[in-house]
């Protein structure tokens, strides 16, 4: 696997990245890509977003990162980042077949490890964002490529788990609010 071709193809050409992309084969240069993408951005948050800009901008103390925190940060990251691409992929895979999707479980780790090309990018303090965006497309795109199903119908997929989300963030503090209210002023 050439990561820097591979990166390159999925953020420049996307739609013929995954049309290309074989849906099979096993897991191990999808996860390769992931994990080596998790690392350079765990060490690089760690680098730049925490440790150097806190000493640029004169934060010291206890609360100040550095290189051993760039480290940890870069070996955690991968560990957590490829937990989170099989819990992930198996929520997405569910949806997708809910919605008349074609796709394998496999194919959908195989798509949602190559969108972590973002993550090359997303940890840049103010744009960020935008490649986290972008990120959300590439998931979409794969998806869609993937599963065999509309743009519109994988921009659902993508986006339904956080809608859900927010959903029962808002249930929960309706509900924390009913009963502190309840318990400030009986009836």
């Amino acid at each position: 696997m050439d990561y820097i071709e591979t990166w390159k193809e999925v953020i420049q050409r996307p739609s013929d990245f995954y049309r290309k992309m074989p849906t099979t084969g096993g897991y191990n240069d999808p996860l390769a890509f992931a994990a080596l993408s998790y690392l350079i951005y765990g060490l690089l948050t760690g680098l730049f977003s925490r440790g150097m800009m806190r000493g640029m901008y004169g934060y010291g103390g206890i609360t100040e990162f550095g290189f051993s925190t760039a480290i940890m940060t870069a070996i955690i990251a991968p560990i957590v980042g490829i937990i989170s691409i099989f819990i992930g992929a198996a929520i997405l895979y569910v949806i997708y077949k809910v919605l008349g999707g074609s796709g394998t479980y496999e194919g959908t780790v195989r798509f949602i490890s190559y969108a972590t090309a973002v993550m090359i990018v997303s940890w840049i303090p103010f744009i960020g964002w935008v490649f986290g965006l972008y990120g959300i497309y590439l998931y979409i795109v794969g998806g869609m490529v993937v599963h065999d199903i509309s743009m519109v119908k994988s921009a659902i997929a993508v986006l339904l788990p956080t809608v859900v989300v927010i959903l029962l963030v808002i249930i929960m503090v309706v509900l924390a609010g009913s009963l502190a209210y309840t318990m400030i002023f009986p009836s």
